[in-house]
């Protein structure tokens, strides 16, 4: 019986040709997905490393900016004129000495650190001075520890640390009452202001019309264990504790001290931990070096698997120190 040609047609697939046509599929679907898998691996790469970059930068110019502005006390500078009398009002913090709640004292440094009490052994580092452009005095009663200003929306609050000073004597406070927005008054009452500091005593330094209020802050960097449970670089500013960036495992400071004074031209001539340096008023520059770490484990470069690290190491000069 002759077929019309259209039935001769192949009408199926064998077993053999199905197969073929299976391990050709798995062939290609295995390459894409290990250029999937490889392009997700180089993603996170990327991804992680990029925020290490993110955060070292950050964290490198938040430190240095306030390095910079470090050892600012007005015109009441203690290194260059000791003669200038200085009366800290506060109470002494408890337990002294932590850095958690340094004390603000302008007769010390501007500058100060510890080394190997942070997590990690690493090192912390205090910066202390005053900031903003300040606001004339216009009146001072002593005996009611009240300072009028030269504004009324004078932006100083309750707890505020400041420095009164004229340039040829200065005084340091906590605000118990700042009257921001009602009138230009401010008042330094006796006693404990928690959280704040308290005064132990009142301004007793007369200041008229020719002294400045400047609000001052003590900071202090730290490396401790963040709301992950990662070490972290914290922020403490007059008591007040912040997680500053994640990831941050070590801190390392070490002081520029110009180890000649007398010759004025304020270059550091030896890097120094905090331990060794003798006289902080000496330190006119600070290096920072820094280790990051990635937060989660990644392919490395050759072939492990872990967390990658990076170290940012800077070096800032104190601004007030080169005047």
């Amino acid at each position: 019986m002759n077929y019309p040609p259209y039935k001769k047609r192949q009408q199926g697939l064998t077993l053999v040709e199905i197969m073929v046509a299976i391990t050709i599929s798995l062939i290609l679907l295995a390459g894409v997905v290990q250029i999937f898998v490889g392009n997700k691996q180089s993603y996170r790469l990327t991804e992680e490393l990029s925020r290490i970059q993110e955060n070292g930068r950050f964290a490198m110019d938040h430190i240095a900016r306030e390095i910079r502005m470090a050892a600012f006390w007005g015109c009441t500078n203690i290194s260059v004129d000791p003669n200038i009398t200085i009366t800290n009002n506060l109470n002494p913090p408890n337990p002294p000495t932590t850095p958690a709640n340094h004390p603000v004292d302008p007769s010390t440094s501007g500058v100060d650190g510890t080394d190997n009490s942070g997590l990690n052994g690493s090192d912390t580092l205090v910066l202390q001075g005053a900031y903003g452009e300040g606001l004339g005095i216009e009146t001072h009663n002593v005996s009611a520890a009240s300072f009028d200003v030269t504004t009324v929306n004078h932006g100083l609050d309750e707890r505020d640390v400041v420095i009164a000073t004229d340039c040829r004597k200065a005084d340091v406070f906590e605000i118990t009452n700042a009257n921001s927005g009602t009138n230009n008054t401010i008042v330094a009452n006796l006693g404990n202001n928690d959280p704040g500091f308290g005064n132990a005593t009142i301004p007793g330094l007369e200041y008229n019309d020719s002294g400045t209020i400047y609000r001052i802050k003590s900071v202090t960097y730290s490396i401790q264990a963040g709301a992950s449970g990662e070490p972290a670089l914290f922020r403490n500013e007059n008591g007040n504790n912040v997680e500053l960036v994640e990831g941050v495992q070590d801190m390392q400071i070490l002081f520029g001290v110009d180890s000649d004074p007398t010759d004025n031209n304020q270059i550091a001539t030896i890097y120094q931990p905090a331990s060794s340096v003798t006289n902080m008023n000496d330190v006119v520059s600070v290096r920072i070096t820094l280790t990051l770490s990635t937060l989660n484990d990644l392919h490395r470069s050759d072939g492990t698997f872990g967390r990658i690290t990076r170290t940012y190491t800077s070096t800032t000069s104190i601004r007030n120190r080169l005047i």
